[in-house]
């Protein structure tokens, strides 16, 4: 999966996500683009679930491109930019769906941790889900 055939989730901005300015609140964005990447593990693969290993994010940048507001219609994107041995990275991009106009993009580097929190090898059948 790379940028030109990414994984898209369609989302409605609410009410609630709104701060005082009458916008989408920055903080909100990082969680749009959790929720993307949970619903991109989920329909990848189950084993997300159950390997002996778990992400962790290491890092997260988020640049900001316009205003979102309540009821906008908006597409968020996710993609592999890279794997290594310990950790991936993912690109990123919240677009209003009717015209594609960039809101925001995220690059998010996460690492894979065995039970005890330490870093572990990629699963092999992760790594299969990812480069498919």
């Amino acid at each position: 999966m790379n940028e030109q055939q990414p994984f898209e989730l369609p989302i409605m901005v609410r009410g609630y996500e709104m701060d005082a300015f009458g916008h989408v609140n920055n903080a909100v964005f990082a969680q749009y683009f959790e929720h993307c990447r949970w619903m991109a593990l989920r329909q990848w693969s189950q084993q997300w679930m159950t390997e002996t290993a778990a992400i962790v994010v290491k890092k997260l940048s988020i640049e900001y491109e316009a205003q979102a507001r309540v009821f906008d219609e908006l597409t968020i994107r996710l993609w592999v930019e890279a794997i290594g041995r310990t950790s991936m990275t993912f690109g990123q991009d919240l677009r209003r769906s009717d015209s594609g106009e960039p809101v925001a993009k995220a690059e998010v580097v996460v690492v894979c941790v065995d039970g005890s929190g330490s870093p572990r090898e990629v699963p092999d059948s992760w790594r299969r889900a990812l480069e498919e």
